[in-house]
């Protein structure tokens, strides 16, 4: 008698374990859909990236956006009016992303030059201080 009543709670016991692990792993692997892999470079992004304006009169009209989630992923200069979308849309995509390369050398100074917005990447030692 005692063995059957062993034996049934080593079931019960495997039983509970197993719908533990697939509960676990369910709620892991459906996860919120509003997340971003790691060094993510989201398509909305990409999308408003190549619809924006990069129209200019003057450098001023001109700024530098990501073109991905993290720092590595580089700029783009764009149309400070465009810029503004497309930062919401970064905010929206890359709030949780993840990233692993923390120092990256692809920061651009943008300007205007024959009325297109164009970044010309910062040269080495401007990322030291003096």
């Amino acid at each position: 008698f005692y063995f059957d009543i062993i034996l049934i709670m080593k079931k019960l016991f495997a039983l509970t374990s197993v719908l533990l692990c697939a509960a676990f792993l369910a709620a892991c692997c459906g996860g919120d859909k509003k997340t971003s892999a790691v060094n993510s470079k989201p398509e909305t992004l990409a999308r408003a990236l190549e619809k924006a304006d990069k129209k200019c009169r003057t450098d001023a009209d001109c700024v530098a956006v990501n073109k991905g989630c993290c720092m590595c992923a580089g700029y783009e200069a764009v149309n400070a009016k465009s810029a503004e979308k497309i930062k919401n849309i970064w905010q929206k995509e890359c709030a949780l992303a993840a990233c692993t390369m923390q120092m990256c050398y692809v920061e651009i100074t943008p300007s205007c030059k024959d009325n297109v917005c164009v970044g010309e990447p910062k040269p080495y030692e401007a990322y030291f201080s003096k």
